[in-house]
């Protein structure tokens, strides 16, 4: 399923043919898009040589490094107003949180720098043949598809609830994660300011996880892309989920909000359920 002995077998493996005989410009991408001329294929990096080429290695990294943090800053941005715009009355953190963002920004391209490193080892390992990514959509049934990204999103909860009460350790707090929760107030920009110690501890999930669970590339993707919206809206400061029910079940801005403000409580990412069952849960801040 997985490896560099698969990429004849991808859908779009026609794409390479084309860009090898320079006929037209494609859409390149490992985690985002930005165009390029067929000279600069899309799926360069899913060649067998890819790795015994330096500049091209340059390359891949220089591209995700930047659609990673650009994707952040761009998705941040937006969600902060769109907030802004529906409800008049939230403060306007561009103003009065310039110094904080700014904080937040420095460290998040450091995150984004570890997330490029690790995006790169996890394709090394997909050329050795060592995940179970697979590209054919009927390699699976259409329900495993759905499923397989339950499965890492619940995986990765518990990999993250365990993962951020340890790092809530007073030994371990000051080194690792203190620089997180400088943000008392999170904002949006929050979302991905990590020292870069604990950045590698949260992505090194997913190189394992690929390792372990088939999935579809699209449904990866798709999956880091619910990580960052997850992300945006729990650290906005701003609660969304008008349901009691969601909100008893689904982690939002009032319920993280209470994590940044007593450090000790709400220790979760998506669901609330780990904090309910470890008695670890705080009433939301109303």
């Amino acid at each position: 399923m997985g490896g560099a002995a698969s990429t004849a077998n991808l859908p779009l493996s026609s794409f390479s043919a084309c860009v090898s005989n320079n006929h037209c410009p494609f859409l390149a991408s490992f985690a985002g898009a930005i165009l390029v001329n067929a000279k600069l294929a899309m799926f360069y990096f899913l060649e067998d040589g890819f790795w015994t080429d330096p500049a091209l290695i340059i390359l891949f990294l220089a591209s995700v490094l930047l659609i990673v943090f650009l994707r952040y800053v761009a998705f941040a941005t937006g969600y902060q107003i769109l907030i802004r715009s529906i409800r008049k009355e939230s403060p306007d953190i561009f103003r009065a949180r310039k110094q904080q963002i700014k904080t937040e920004l420095r460290y998040a391209f450091q995150s984004s720098c570890v997330f490029t490193i690790i995006a790169a080892a996890t394709l090394f390992i997909w050329h050795r043949g060592w995940t179970k990514v697979y590209s054919d959509i009927t390699a699976y049934p259409l329900w495993y598809y759905c499923l397989s990204g339950v499965i890492v999103i619940l995986l990765y909860e518990t990999y993250y609830y365990w993962l951020h009460r340890w790092m809530h350790h007073p030994k371990i707090f000051p080194h690792v994660h203190k620089v997180h929760h400088r943000s008392i107030h999170p904002t949006v920009f929050t979302s991905f300011s990590f020292h870069p110690l604990e950045a590698l501890l949260q992505f090194l999930f997913f190189p394992v996880a690929v390792m372990l669970v088939p999935i579809h590339y699209s449904m990866l993707f798709a999956v880091l892309i619910l990580f960052t919206v997850s992300a945006l809206v729990n650290h906005s400061g701003e609660e969304i989920y008008r349901s009691a029910w969601m909100r008893r079940h689904i982690i939002g801005a009032s319920h993280h909000d209470v994590h940044h403000k007593h450090f000790h409580h709400n220790y979760g990412l998506f669901f609330t359920w780990w904090d309910r069952w470890m008695g670890t849960e705080k009433n939301r801040i109303k």
